[in-house]
């Protein structure tokens, strides 16, 4: 069962090209804005690729819950987590999405880089990344924030598993040696194998640990509830002057990602180019059939279809 989908992120794009209209900017922002606009692009693509095996495998068992693009705050850290899976032992699986095209090469020594258009790059470690995450996950499940599920009378306590989703495309060129972590390096398409080794029944243990559904969909909504979406400044993040009223009056009418269906996935298609597209550009095409004629379109299309 799916608790949450991944927050809207077609307000920020929209900004970003509202920025890249402005007269005065320089060279270097302009490719500072269309790098950022590239890499949230190709985050929400890492990040729609692992959904959908997350939903196509588990969305239909009421004994998984799913929660995508959860971000969580706790002790003034912060945890931006791409994706949970929980099931009914209480085994999370706490998921950070790669979006990689070409190669991304690991090291002896765990170190991360890919190759980017013909060169090699150093790239953060999804592992360290993950780990924070599993880490600030794990104390704020021990505090007094969260009502963990419990079982003849026994709290349950929560065992954490940290996977890396990388693309089905790319190509992971491993150590010769074996380094700690990297088994739960995976490409997408491997993740319900993966996912069925580490959740095997103990024995008898098994039914003393399992929880009710609806202590876990409980469980869940409490995680969903301290959800905190990130809210960015883009114009002082670039060095820029805030947006005219104007401009910020323009995209305000994309819809909240509060008011999307977060019980199941729906995915949308531009009828034009065919780019997956997220439900708040389906709302603003919708709520404008005067212009598109009552078909959806991309932010790309939608603005050829307007100097038409």
């Amino acid at each position: 069962m799916i608790f949450k989908q991944a927050d809207s992120k077609v307000k920020d794009i929209e900004i970003f090209h509202q920025l890249l209209q402005r007269s005065d900017l320089t060279q270097q922002t302009r490719q500072h804005i269309e790098h950022h606009l590239r890499l949230i692009r190709s985050g929400i693509k890492g990040e729609a690729e692992s959904a959908y095996q997350l939903q196509f495998h588990f969305g239909n068992h009421s004994e998984w819950v799913i929660i995508n693009d959860l971000r969580l705050k706790y002790q003034g850290k912060v945890a931006q987590i791409d994706h949970l899976l929980i099931n009914r032992h209480m085994q999370i699986f706490v998921c950070e999405s790669k979006r990689i095209t070409g190669s991304l090469i690991i090291n002896e020594q765990g170190e991360f880089s890919r190759i980017y258009e013909g060169n090699e790059q150093g790239m953060s470690s999804p592992l360290e990344q993950n780990r924070r995450h599993i880490s600030l996950l794990n104390n704020l499940l021990l505090s007094d924030k969260i009502q963990l599920p419990s079982r003849f009378g026994r709290k349950l306590r929560p065992s954490l598993y940290s996977l890396i989703l990388v693309s089905n495309d790319a190509c992971i060129r491993r150590p010769r040696n074996p380094v700690s972590g990297l088994d739960s390096v995976i490409k997408n398409e491997q993740l319900q194998t993966k996912v069925q080794q580490l959740s095997k029944p103990a024995g008898i243990l098994s039914f003393i640990r399992t929880a009710q559904i609806a202590s876990i969909q409980k469980f869940a909504r409490q995680l969903v509830q301290l959800h905190q979406p990130a809210r960015y400044d883009w114009p002082s993040y670039f060095g820029l002057n805030k947006l005219s009223d104007q401009l910020i009056t323009k995209s305000d009418h994309i819809a909240h990602p509060q008011n999307e269906n977060l019980s199941s996935a729906t995915y949308y298609f531009c009828s034009m180019c065919h780019k997956n597209i997220s439900s708040g550009v389906v709302d603003y095409c919708r709520n404008h059939k005067n212009i598109f004629g009552g078909k959806i379109y991309c932010y790309q299309c939608q603005q050829k279809i307007k100097q038409q």
